[in-house]
């Protein structure tokens, strides 16, 4: 409901939740919830065409939408698909909703256009999201701001002159909170509690202003310092984590963050303790891997694919795409698809499903006169991700990707390397 003369009807409503609170009456709360109408799902995704009524066929394109639908209820679960989601989103004391991801915070993400907090959380849940923060806001913004709610496995991304997560009586765990001023600002009380969590490589080195809330409850997490001595429970050590530059928050297999979760959490899916931050440790995950059959060319090399960095919509940090071993000065291009292939062609193999996508030319470089195996394709994939010129290249979306290059000599005179295998991170 918007707000009339400047005042907020639920300010009432919110005063009276907090009293209940701190006098230990939220069982009250619990038991008006336990008579409402039965929990519902009510399904968000950005491709959908606009004009449905969030059933499973017929989802809403817009989160907000979805959470102010008259048929939405408090206790219901707004389940979103992956994509990118533009605009601030706010759920109420009125209307207190778990906000879910459908595929986890590396396939869907929350961004503001400009100013103001990008979630605000009155009450409600948000569960599963890469929730990002633009350059702009004044000293009171935030990424994240939560009251009597919880936020958990969500990897929150802000930028050095607003705070990560303020909140108020809520419940964070299993995050990653980096970028930020301050990882987590705590106003008013109760402070709510904060478990699981990675707080790091944020411009202030302490946890927390200097006016934070006493009653803070910080436990199981991976931060630089927490004002007091903090639970033992903590740890003051680099998570390692894949990358913060590239914002790969895949944890290595050296991280502190493995099996140091709050025991009292669900296991992980291997069925051990569970770990710190937002993304179990796989052991499988690899930023990227070669796949398919380089062609020699007419020089008798072969050409080899690699990459240096990590795909990402929204990271500064490039992600450069390379080709060595290919012959000096010659014209070439990389294509890329949505599905492998590994197929004979040409005299070599083709490597990605049509339909693909090219990008502008390249010259080889190398020795600048007579021929060698000198060339080399050199292409920052994270600049044409984040120009928005390919609209399928989201979050979450697997991309296979080579290199053509015209190889005068060679059969049909072209060249082509291996291919490289990658999926596109927040």
């Amino acid at each position: 409901m918007d707000r009339v003369g400047g005042r907020d009807p639920f300010d009432d409503q919110m005063k009276s939740i907090r009293s209940w609170a701190l006098g230990g009456l939220g069982i009250l709360l619990a038991s008006s919830l336990s008579l409402a109408a039965p929990q519902a799902t009510v399904h968000v995704d950005a491709h959908a065409p606009s004009g449905g009524d969030g059933s499973a066929a017929a989802p809403f394109n817009d989160i907000q939408s979805a959470i102010d639908a008259p048929t939405t209820q408090a206790g219901d679960t707004v389940l979103v698909a992956p994509g990118v989601y533009a605009g601030r989103v706010k759920i109420t004391f009125a209307r207190p909703v778990t906000l879910r991801s459908a595929s986890g915070p590396l396939a869907t993400v929350l961004k503001a256009a400009s100013g103001g907090d990008t979630v605000l959380c009155e009450g409600g849940a948000l569960e599963g999201f890469t929730v990002l923060k633009p350059s702009g806001g004044g000293p009171d913004a935030r990424v994240v701001t939560c009251t009597l709610g919880a936020v958990r496995r969500c990897i929150i991304v802000g930028a050095p002159t607003i705070d990560g997560i303020g909140h108020d009586g809520a419940t964070v765990a299993h995050c990653v909170v980096s970028e930020c001023r301050n990882a987590i600002r705590f106003f008013g009380h109760p402070s709510g509690s904060v478990s699981s969590s990675i707080l790091w490589n944020n411009s202030i080195p302490t946890l927390l202003d200097t006016d934070v809330a006493s009653d803070a409850s910080f436990d199981y997490c991976v931060v630089n310092q927490v004002l007091g001595a903090g639970p033992s429970t903590n740890i003051h050590l680099p998570p390692l984590v894949r990358s913060f530059t590239s914002r790969d928050y895949h944890l290595r297999s050296t991280s502190p963050c493995i099996d140091a979760g709050d025991p009292a959490s669900p296991l992980d899916p291997d069925g051990s303790r569970a770990d710190i931050g937002p993304l179990p440790f796989d052991v499988s995950y690899a930023p990227f891997t070669i796949y398919c059959t380089a062609k020699v060319n007419s020089l008798g090399c072969t050409p080899a694919i690699s990459a240096v960095g990590n795909a990402s919509a929204s990271a500064p940090a490039p992600f450069e795409i390379t080709a060595h071993n290919e012959v000096n000065q010659r014209p070439g291009l990389l294509f890329y698809g949505f599905a492998p292939r590994n197929t004979p062609y040409q005299g070599g193999y083709l490597c990605v499903e049509s339909p693909v996508r090219r990008t502008p030319l390249l010259n080889s470089g190398g020795t600048p006169v007579g021929n060698d195996c000198s060339g080399v394709f050199i292409y920052d994939f994270n600049a044409r991700l984040q120009s928005g010129v390919d609209a399928l290249l989201e979050p979450g979306v697997e991309v296979f990707a080579q290199f053509w290059s015209r190889a005068p000599g060679a059969s049909f005179n072209t060249n082509r390397s291996d291919a490289l295998r990658f999926r596109v991170l927040p």
